[in-house]
């Protein structure tokens, strides 16, 4: 299973635990359906729609809309219930043991919000708006393009894991980083910022 514990979320999104600029964004989501808080479930889809897959190992990431061109590499689960984030902060993390992008279900990426020496990766994250688009590529260059379609912030422990992680009909990739205040004893934002994305049609 994919752990409730998950969206305990990042491992830290702010690199070397160092106390960022403080960004208080209110974020809403703005498509139509608000995500609804839910128990998490099995992940596994359901046998009838097993099918050719679409999904690809991503190896790079393309947010025109923001400025962001950046290496992927594969992150997992760590020993705590977090979801591992890359060293690196310019680089961006695919949470490996979910769904590959392109397929049915919900992949899931992350990245750094901000360093001690300034923005980092996803620092503009919270300016992207339905209708920009996400694109990743794989090492044989295959791409695949996805369409934002609303974000919203979650306290740092209470989300909807179900809804970020758990199995979709559609072929969704959600970005996940940190936003709200920084909470000095904890070393850490407040909140989690999630971009939903669809695969464009």
């Amino acid at each position: 299973m994919i752990a409730a514990a998950a969206f305990l979320l990042l491992a830290g999104c702010t690199a070397d635990g160092n106390k960022p600029e403080e960004r208080k964004e209110s974020v809403q989501k703005v498509e139509s359906g608000e995500a609804a808080a839910s128990s998490p479930t099995a992940l596994t889809p359901p046998d009838q729609l097993k099918e050719e897959s679409l999904g690809i190992l991503p190896v790079s990431i393309e947010i025109p809309a923001i400025g962001v061109d950046a290496p992927v590499e594969n992150v997992g689960e760590l020993e705590n219930g977090q979801m591992g984030v890359p060293e690196n902060i310019d680089g961006v993390g695919w949470f490996e043991p979910g769904t590959k992008p392109g397929d049915r279900g919900n992949a899931v990426m992350a990245g750094h919000v901000d360093s001690k020496t300034g923005p980092a990766v996803f620092y503009k994250l919270d300016k992207l708006k339905p209708g920009d688009e996400v694109i990743l590529k794989d090492k044989s260059d295959t791409v695949r393009t996805f369409v934002v379609t609303g974000k919203k912030s979650f306290p740092r422990k209470k989300a909807p894991v179900e809804d970020i992680f758990g199995f979709s009909y559609q072929s969704n990739l959600n970005l996940i980083t940190c936003t709200g205040e920084f909470n000095r004893k904890a070393r850490t934002h407040e909140e989690r910022l999630v971009v939903y994305t669809e695969l464009k049609k």
